[in-house]
Order: C-alpha cells, then sequence, then structure tokens
C-alpha cells in the first residue's frame, strides 16, 4: 500500500514538472520568435540604410548593392569561422568493465558519501530500514 501510493505520488510530481517544463520552453520560445522577428526587421532596415548612405555619397546603385553584399558575405564567414568555438565538448568515455572491476569498492563508497551528503545520514538511515523491511517481506 505505502508502493502504491509513494508511486502515485511521485507520477503526479513527473506529472508536475512535465507540465511546467512545457510552458516554460513555450514562454521562451515566444519570446524567441518576437526577438528573432525585430532582429530581422533591424537587420532589413540597416540594410536599406546602408544603401542609401552608399548610393548618397555618389555610388551607383549596382555598386551599392555590391558592397553591401560583400560585406553581408564577409559577415557570414566570420560568423562561420567562429562556430568551432562553440561545439559542444565530448563527454569522456566511461571505463571498460575490465579496468572498472578493481574500482567496484571505491565507487560505491563515493555513492554512499555522495547520497549521504545530498540527503543527510538520518534520512538514509531511515531509508535503509524501510528497504530492509520490504526486502524482508518478500520472502
Amino acid at each position: 500500500m505505502l508502493r502504491s501510493a509513494l508511486a502515485l505520488l511521485s507520477s503526479l510530481q513527473v506529472g508536475l514538472r512535465i507540465k511546467e517544463s512545457v510552458e516554460r520552453s513555450l514562454r521562451q520560445a515566444v519570446v524567441v520568435a518576437v526577438a528573432a522577428v525585430l532582429l530581422i526587421g533591424a537587420a532589413a532596415f540597416g540594410l536599406l540604410a546602408a544603401y542609401q548612405a552608399l548610393v548618397a555619397h555618389g555610388f551607383t546603385p549596382a555598386e551599392a548593392a555590391g558592397i553591401v553584399a560583400a560585406a553581408l558575405a564577409l559577415l557570414g564567414v566570420l560568423i562561420l569561422a567562429t562556430l568551432p568555438l562553440f561545439a559542444r565538448k565530448r563527454k569522456p568515455q566511461a571505463p571498460s568493465m575490465l579496468a572498472a572491476r578493481g574500482e567496484g569498492a571505491g565507487m560505491l563508497e563515493q555513492g554512499v558519501g555522495q547520497a549521504m551528503q545530498q540527503v543527510g545520514p538520518v534520512t538514509l538511515l531511515a531509508i535503509a530500514f524501510v528497504a530492509g523491511l520490504l526486502a524482508s517481506r518478500r520472502k
């Protein structure tokens, strides 16, 4: 009975977390969409202003368009050149089973230490006690 109550509580919490995550993602998507529209408008206005300024300074319309296109191409190449700087770093691979064979006790000790730091020794003791009771009832 305790197990089914905990499972129900856990599933309700998971559902609530998923709902909150979807709502947060939707709000972020709306903000990003509005920002993208404004940035595209600003870029178009800037390109038009640059074209008009070049024409006003004595360039022919074809020359002004070529200068703006060359500037955009240079900007695109510079942005593409920075992509490797933002690439995700690969996660280090887990050691093989042969290498990890002797580290089992150490890994277990680390796991218990981390669990004790996160939940506290009294809570961990209570969880171990309840797990022992439940395991003894199954036999």
